[in-house]
């Protein structure tokens, strides 16, 4: 009997996002017989690891960021950062080279990490930031960056876009302003609450459901200083609220609660995720763009906070607010208070008209590179 081809599947480590999102693609490739391995490191390796115990786990750091206290210095504190990421960058590259002689591994599935590509597999490349969105004084370095990337991204052998085809996307500039690489596509919404069964769980937070969830993500130090502010307004909420904290220690970053209505996990698992905001009240997160995935696949809008001084973040939110689908609200003004207000601005119809067709994408499985 032939020996199914081996997959290595490998997210980015920033944030809980670039994990939820390949975890579909995993379950997809164990369903149709593929070996699969997991390169993976820091809480997005937690993540998987809880996900999917039975798997093997490879060791493969991403380039750890070092993030300001204060989000408006952000992204100058990445441009100083830039060339550590390329030697980063170029660290996966031999790494993995090796690993795919070693392991003997067919397919190299990298969910924004450029590096890992190999001359002896298949390499797929997971991203929606084909043309990113930078601060106003750097919007003339938009196009030549779209041009770096496009010569990045057609070094692997496929290009997965996350997102639809059409006017009706997600994504907006950032995968369909300019010329996409030649060895790209897009391959519809990936979440991994698309496709789950419809079934009740009893959530760790009790039954009842939740008038506000709040869904807490992102690096430290601005999700510590993030959880801190919500808590310091929702605790005085006359409703019952559930924050999820993205696998935070809440002895490290909650104050005391009693008194309140807040219930707050560190983490739920899928189903229960899926179950506390499908059937809670008002949903408040970051715009992340994996998490604007889950929500979609569960017909939730919600209301937006981006990340300060994050520039996709806040394009995202005001580009999908002007559509309807979202709220938005930036961090200094929030005021929870006023939430269910902005909530009720948005469509939810909308949804239902973009997501429930038939015509979604589904991406494909792939050959094996003849060596």
């Amino acid at each position: 009997m032939p020996v199914q081809p081996l997959v290595l599947v490998c997210p980015l480590d920033w944030g809980l996002g670039h994990a939820s999102r390949v975890i579909p693609v995993i379950n997809r490739y164990i369903l149709c017989g593929y070996r699969v391995m997991l390169g993976v490191a820091g809480k997005s390796g937690d993540l998987l690891k809880r996900t999917f115990p039975e798997l093997m786990f490879l060791d493969i750091p991403s380039y750890e960021i070092r993030y300001p206290g204060n989000g408006r210095l952000l992204f100058m504190s990445l441009i100083f950062q830039l060339p550590q990421m390329i030697v980063s960058m170029l660290r996966e590259h031999l790494l993995i080279k090796k690993l795919v002689k070693l392991k003997g591994i067919n397919i190299v599935v990298s969910d924004n990490r450029y590096g890992l590509f190999s001359s002896h597999s298949h390499n797929i490349i997971i991203t929606h930031q084909v043309s990113p969105v930078l601060p106003v004084f750097l919007k003339w370095a938009e196009y030549p960056l779209s041009l770096l990337l496009r010569f990045l991204i057609q070094r692997f052998d496929e290009c997965w876009i996350p997102d639809l085809a059409g006017n009706i996307n997600l994504s907006g500039n950032l995968s369909h302003r300019f010329k996409l690489p030649r060895n790209a596509r897009y391959i519809g919404i990936l979440s991994r609450f698309s496709n789950m069964k419809d079934i009740d769980v009893d959530l760790r937070t009790g039954n009842e459901k939740s008038d506000l969830v709040i869904i807490l993500s992102g690096p430290q130090p601005m999700l510590r200083k993030f959880t801190r502010l919500i808590i310091s307004q929702a605790r005085f909420l006359p409703v019952k609220t559930l924050i999820i904290g993205g696998l935070q220690d809440e002895d490290e970053v909650i104050p005391q609660l009693e008194g309140s209505l807040i219930s707050y996990v560190a983490h739920l698992e899928s189903d229960e995720f899926r179950e506390a905001v499908q059937k809670g009240g008002i949903v408040i997160c970051r715009s992340g763009y994996s998490g604007i995935m889950d929500l979609a696949a569960l017909n939730r809008t919600a209301v937006l906070i981006p990340t300060p001084g994050q520039t996709e973040q806040e394009y995202l939110a005001s580009y999908l607010a002007e559509r309807g689908m979202f709220e938005s609200v930036i961090q200094s003004e929030m005021d929870l208070n006023n939430m269910a207000d902005k909530i009720k601005k948005a469509s939810s119809d909308q949804w239902y008209q973009i997501f429930n067709t038939e015509d979604i994408p589904v991406y494909p499985l792939f050959q094996e590179k003849n060596n």
